[in-house]
């Protein structure tokens, strides 16, 4: 009786970059988990808010602040998501005028403008935290948070972001489009 499976004995050829690319965007993935899981701490931050003031007559003393650290965590933590499926505005009127090669120097360039603003801002973040951590900085309010648990956090979704504008430069250098979100008109 013949085998029905496969003999095929060669892999599928891997994408040139895939080594790199698949784990910055499992990476990316995880954070767009964490930005939703904020997003989600800031509903229930402000919805226990909203009922300890009008049934207890009482403030939750951390509520506002932490709702704020989660809206910086979700907004960075998600970003590199929005960029890996296109959800950031671009301005694609130039690249649609313009013959095919320039048009890719064109974006190659401004995804490397990108990139190297990102890691800027990833390592100016990460400094921020570093120094919060050294002093000990902590919130000025009456909870006295330190202040490293919240920046590390918007620190690694900045980090996360440059990654993921890596990953856009090398889709852009073996031959893809990047992706654009629909349109909204």
């Amino acid at each position: 009786m013949a085998n029905v499976m496969d003999q095929r004995t060669d892999p599928a050829p891997r994408q040139t970059f895939d080594a790199i690319i698949a784990p910055i965007d499992a990476v990316t993935r995880a954070g767009n988990l964490i930005a939703g899981l904020a997003l989600l701490m800031i509903l229930g931050l402000i919805t226990a808010e909203i009922f300890s003031r009008n049934l207890i007559r009482k403030s939750l003393a951390f509520s506002w602040d932490y709702a704020a650290y989660a809206m910086g965590t979700a907004f960075m933590m998600g970003a590199a998501d929005a960029l890996r499926n296109g959800a950031h505005v671009r301005v694609t009127a130039v690249l649609e005028t313009v013959p095919r090669p320039l048009s890719r120097g064109l974006e190659f360039g401004a995804c490397l403008a990108g990139l190297l603003a990102c890691a800027a801002l990833a390592w100016a973040l990460s400094e921020m935290a570093w120094l919060s951590f050294q002093r000990g900085s902590t919130s000025a309010t009456v909870v006295r948070t330190p202040l490293v648990w919240p920046q590390s956090l918007v620190a690694l979704g900045a980090i996360i972001l440059t990654l993921q504008c890596l990953a856009q430069l090398l889709r852009l250098a073996r031959g893809e489009r990047l992706a654009e979100g629909t349109a909204i008109e």
